[in-house]
């Protein structure tokens, strides 16, 4: 049987579909199923002028030189429907990835672009739920990362490179453990090196590069109060004045405290507060600070306790080590027991969709060779990404 050459999209070179079936009317991918094909579409790429690519594959995941992200859509009534991967441009200008995936009850848009902020640029991935069934619907986002990623309270790591930027207004859906770290501090240790009796944790610290308060949040009863002991140990400077520090525990009175000053070099110390969970939300937070105006605005914490209320143990005892295994909770800050206040794995985001709504959520992405910028010390926005990008290629185009 005589073939007619087909120039499929998405398939490299020529497919020779029978004749015969074409005549008859077959559809091309009714003719392609018959000979044992499938329509299979190619990854888009996308970038900034000069830079390396990266790409979104045929079935809607970002791909980059970390791994990949996937995102999901699950709830009752959602249906296995088609993925439609194309490349295209925002702004007439911006190349750009969009897959547009048909959930039944809801479609999801993904649509990627690539921002050149300094020094290697970012990702842009945004996610846009339309509800398509006029009815309300609850549903569940979730972002599929490589098992080594670590999440916290803005971002996603592996190691210390920050691989995605979580918004904001999704923290309150992320699931918690009863005790942990919430932000993407610095974890050094054996950086301190405390002297006479001290409990081994003084050696380790976390660090708040760039002025970055450290966060910890532990689980109580609502409305609940404790005894919260911080330990801090300054093994850098060795004069007073360079690194004073304001230590902030839910329901006490701040402490602003210089550590050398208050113990000297090398020398571990303790702060002591009587807590309360002032918000009835059954945590407890804690925030070590820079003090405005200093000289090192890099907070440091080295260990810290949560005790029941009642009487503050003897505090000698504590920093020599003897009384940690008393406390309720006993964190060796930047050390070996240390932990995420989140927990790590896939993201997961429920979302109630009104009858005919629209959801959006904006995800930043590390690009080959690049970092996803931390929120807390970033003012780049969705909309200001979008604009530098267009200034870029804009400029590209003249």
């Amino acid at each position: 049987m005589p073939k007619v050459p087909i120039r499929v999209l998405g398939l490299a070179g020529l497919i020779g579909v029978p004749a015969g079936l074409a005549a008859m009317g077959w559809s091309l991918a009714a003719c392609l199923l018959a000979v044992g094909w499938t329509l299979a579409a190619e990854p888009v790429e996308f970038s900034s002028p000069g830079f390396p690519p990266s790409r979104m594959d045929p079935e809607g995941r970002l791909v980059e030189d970390w791994g990949v992200v996937a995102v999901r859509l699950q709830g009752e009534g959602l249906t296995e429907g088609s993925v439609k991967v194309e490349p295209g441009q925002l702004d007439s200008c911006i190349p750009a990835a969009r897959a547009t995936i048909d959930r039944g009850h809801v479609q999801m848009i993904l649509t990627a672009f690539r921002s050149p902020i300094f020094p290697a640029g970012v990702d842009v991935l945004t996610v846009r739920l339309e509800e398509k069934a006029h009815q309300p619907i609850q549903v569940t986002l979730a972002l599929d990362l490589p098992p080594q990623v670590k999440v916290g309270m803005s971002t996603a790591r592996i190691d210390n490179r920050m691989i995605l930027s979580v918004p904001m207004e999704t923290l309150a859906l992320l699931a918690v453990r009863d005790w942990g770290y919430c932000n993407q501090t610095a974890a050094m240790p054996g950086w301190a090196k405390p002297e006479g009796p001290a409990d081994p944790a003084f050696a380790n610290i976390r660090a708040g590069m760039g002025g970055i308060p450290i966060l910890y949040r532990f689980r109580v009863e609502p409305k609940a109060q404790a005894i919260v002991i911080l330990g801090i140990c300054e093994s850098h400077y060795d004069r007073p004045g360079i690194r004073p520090i304001l230590c902030e525990v839910e329901g006490a009175r701040p402490q602003r405290v210089d550590p050398i000053a208050q113990w000297g070099r090398h020398k571990p110390g303790v702060l002591v507060f009587q807590a309360r969970d002032i918000d009835a939300d059954g945590q407890i937070e804690i925030a070590v600070r820079p003090v405005p105006g200093a000289a090192d605005r890099n907070p440091i914490l080295n260990v810290l306790w949560v005790f029941p209320p009642g009487k503050t143990p003897n505090l000698a005892k504590l920093i020599a080590g003897q009384l940690s295994g008393s406390a309720k909770y006993y964190v060796d800050v930047g050390g070996q027991n240390d932990q995420c206040f989140y927990q790590g794995g896939n993201l997961q985001y429920p979302i109630q969709l009104p009858a005919d709504g629209v959801k959006e959520l904006t995800f930043l992405v590390a690009c080959p060779g690049g970092s996803a910028p931390v929120p807390e010390t970033t003012t780049w926005t969705p909309e200001t990404l979008r604009q530098a990008a267009r200034q870029v290629w804009q400029a590209w185009q003249k």
